[in-house]
């Protein structure tokens, strides 16, 4: 009989320690890290977090900081090739609904090809504009042109045009051009 019970207590204290085992690890507490890669949605990150100064980006890779213009050189001129201007809400449509994220596309006008996008929220008109080079869809496109720019107002802040949409356009918009007018007055159906 001997045997048997310490089988059966062997057995029990295997099943109690097997039911003890490992806990799982206890969850870190929630610690807020600040992000150091901006959102795909957003070049208009409010509070984009900068990496520490001794780490270099890669060779080409845009400047961190999100909806800043691009960088001027000595002088305040603006980088060569860039397109800036002043873009308006047409007056049939001021006082409507609030809209969400404006677009601003550059592309080639030969190929109809997308050469570079800008985000900007929380836009007033008349709103100045630039894209450049630091705006470029594909790091190593070479941003050239002439360029036909749309400007699109964006109800749901989609990156994809949708019903709604208010947009104005350039076409033929050399490189480098300063004082392009662009006037958002179509709505898309």
């Amino acid at each position: 009989m001997r045997p048997l019970f310490v089988s059966v207590l062997a057995l029990s204290l295997a099943g109690g320690l097997g039911a003890c085992g490992p806990s799982p690890a206890p969850r870190p507490s929630p610690t807020p890290e600040p992000d150091r890669l901006r959102p795909l949605t957003s070049h208009d990150d409010p509070a984009p977090s900068l990496p520490p100064a001794d780490e270099a980006l890669p060779p080409g890779h845009p400047p961190l900081g999100g909806g800043a213009p691009a960088p001027a050189l000595a002088g305040g001129q603006p980088p060569p090739g860039s397109v800036s201007g002043t873009l308006r809400l047409a007056p049939k449509l001021m006082g409507g609904p609030p809209f969400g994220v404006l677009y601003i596309i550059a592309r080639n006008h030969e190929t109809n090809g997308v050469v570079a996008v800008r985000r900007e929220e929380n836009v007033r008109f008349p709103h100045a504009f630039e894209i450049s080079a630091a705006d470029v869809m594909v790091e190593g496109t070479p941003f050239t042109g002439p360029f036909d720019v749309t400007a699109r107002l964006s109800r749901s802040g989609d990156a994809v045009a949708a019903p709604g949409d208010v947009e104005g356009f350039a076409n033929k918009v050399a490189p480098g051009a300063r004082g392009v007018s662009i006037t958002l007055d179509t709505v898309r159906p």
